[in-house]
């Protein structure tokens, strides 16, 4: 009798800490589930995004060479671009309406972003149309006062989160530019109505050219994206680099983005260098 009430007793321990552990295990995994839903944010376009993925700033700054406030914007906009981690704030500079540096494209992409509204230089748009300023920043023309005017725009777009990550590479190949990469939805909801596209700069000696747009990729259109579903990409430049100088092909650069087409906001961004 006393044997069987031992073991009675030692079965009763036995079931009461395998029932602790158990308890202590599901606490833990309910307290793991209710941090990950804590780090899930809506970014206002209905995407619940995880915050361990940073959204880069890409700056498009739309000059014309004729235009009087055009090199204090640029000034204040390269000199913001040197002070961050490169890759962090891209800064592009896209000439218009034929003077000289402008290219087809740059007028067609500025087109499509001003639409029927007022346009003019300088025009400079964050992430695509997430933030807009034209003219200066600072109505003062203060250097100081616009360069810190464009810095809190900038940190403003830096402390949002995406959905998308994006990798690429590019080479140049019998005097073609050639970009390969792929992007992957890191968020939770299903992403759609967005498109793929690049822009080919070149690094210049004098401000307004610093960062100057010579070629922009044709669109490759993504129709929806699932959640952690990964896509390839590659795109070729039109731009004939052949009679080029190793010296100066150093000096081209490609920026990779996704944007989307209704609300024209750049989604994500990357340098490849």
């Amino acid at each position: 009798m006393k044997l069987n009430k031992r073991i009675i007793y030692t079965l009763f321990l036995v079931f009461a800490v395998f029932g602790l552990l158990f308890l202590i295990s599901f606490s833990q995994e309910q307290t793991k589930i209710q941090s990950d839903e804590t780090n899930l944010e809506n970014d206002g376009n209905g995407f619940k995004i995880n915050n361990e993925v940073p959204r880069n700033v890409l700056i498009e700054l739309f000059i014309n060479a004729n235009c009087t406030h055009c090199p204090k914007a640029a000034f204040c906009l390269e000199e913001l671009a040197w002070s961050y981690e490169p890759g962090r704030v891209i800064l592009v500079e896209a000439h218009i309406w034929g003077d000289g540096y402008d290219i087809p494209e740059t007028n067609a992409r500025y087109d499509w972003y001003a639409g029927d509204g007022i346009k003019g230089t300088p025009d400079a748009f964050f992430n695509g149309l997430s933030e807009r300023i034209q003219g200066l920043c600072c109505d003062c023309g203060d250097i100081d006062k616009n360069i810190s005017a464009y810095q809190e725009i900038i940190d403003e777009q830096l402390s949002r989160t995406s959905p998308i990550k994006i990798d690429a590479e590019f080479e140049i190949y019998s005097g073609k530019i050639i970009l390969q990469g792929n992007l992957v939805n890191k968020g939770h909801s299903m992403l759609r109505n967005l498109f793929l596209s690049g822009i080919v700069y070149y690094e210049g000696d004098e401000t307004e050219l610093f960062y100057l747009v010579k070629d922009i990729f044709n669109e490759q259109d993504i129709c929806q994206l699932a959640p952690m579903e990964e896509k390839k990409f590659s795109f070729v430049s039109d731009l004939d680099l052949s009679d080029v100088e190793d010296s100066e092909l150093n000096r081209y650069y490609c920026v990779v983005f996704v944007q989307d087409k209704l609300t024209k906001e750049v989604l994500q961004s990357y340098l490849v260098q």
